[in-house]
C-alpha cells in the first residue's frame, strides 16, 4: 500500500465556495437583479406583500403574495410589471413570466421601527440668549429661530467638553 500523500491546508473560505456552488444556479445572479428592482416596478409598499422568491430555468419569476388579492391584482397588471423590470434590468430575458402564488411565509420580515426620539431638553436661558445675541441679524424670523435653536446646542455642547 503505497503511503498517503498530505494535503497542503486549504482556507475555510475554499471550502465553503466549493460548497456553495453545488447548490446554486447561474440565475440566481440574474433573481438578485430582479429583487433589486422589484420595488422600483411595483411600488414600495408592494415589497412587504409581494416578493420575488426564485426564477426558473426558463426565466419566470415566482413572486410571493400575502394573499389572494395582492396575488390578483399583481396577476393584473403582471405585462406592465414585467416590461418594467425589462427596462429597469435593460435585459429582455431576464423575465419570460411572472407567476403569483400565495406563500406569506416567504416573505422577508418587514425592518424593525426605530423608537421614536425623544425630545432634548430646552437649552439653559443663558445659553439662549447667547445664541439669539448671535442670531439677531437674520431677517427671516423662521431661519433665525432655526439658527438660534442650533447655535444654543452648540454653544452647550462647547460647555460640556
Amino acid at each position: 500500500m503505497p503511503p498517503r500523500r498530505r494535503r497542503e491546508p486549504v482556507g475555510v473560505g475554499d471550502l465553503l465556495g466549493r460548497a456553495t456552488r453545488k447548490f446554486t444556479r447561474s440565475g440566481d445572479s440574474v433573481l438578485a437583479s430582479v429583487r433589486a428592482a422589484w420595488p422600483e416596478a411595483t411600488g414600495p409598499g408592494t415589497v412587504n406583500h409581494a416578493y420575488p422568491i426564485r426564477r426558473s430555468r426558463a426565466g419566470v419569476v415566482t413572486v410571493a403574495c400575502a394573499d389572494a388579492v395582492w396575488a390578483q391584482e399583481l396577476d393584473a397588471r403582471s405585462e406592465q410589471i414585467e416590461a418594467l423590470l425589462t427596462d429597469l434590468l435593460d435585459d429582455p430575458s431576464a423575465v419570460a413570466g411572472l407567476r403569483f402564488v400565495v406563500a406569506d411565509h416567504a416573505l422577508p420580515a418587514p425592518a424593525p421601527e426605530l423608537p421614536p426620539r425623544q425630545p432634548l431638553p430646552p437649552p439653559d436661558p443663558a445659553v439662549m440668549r447667547r445664541a439669539e445675541d448671535a442670531t439677531r441679524d437674520i431677517e427671516d424670523p423662521a431661519l433665525r429661530d432655526l439658527v438660534t435653536r442650533a447655535a444654543a446646542r452648540a454653544l452647550e455642547r462647547d460647555m460640556r467638553s
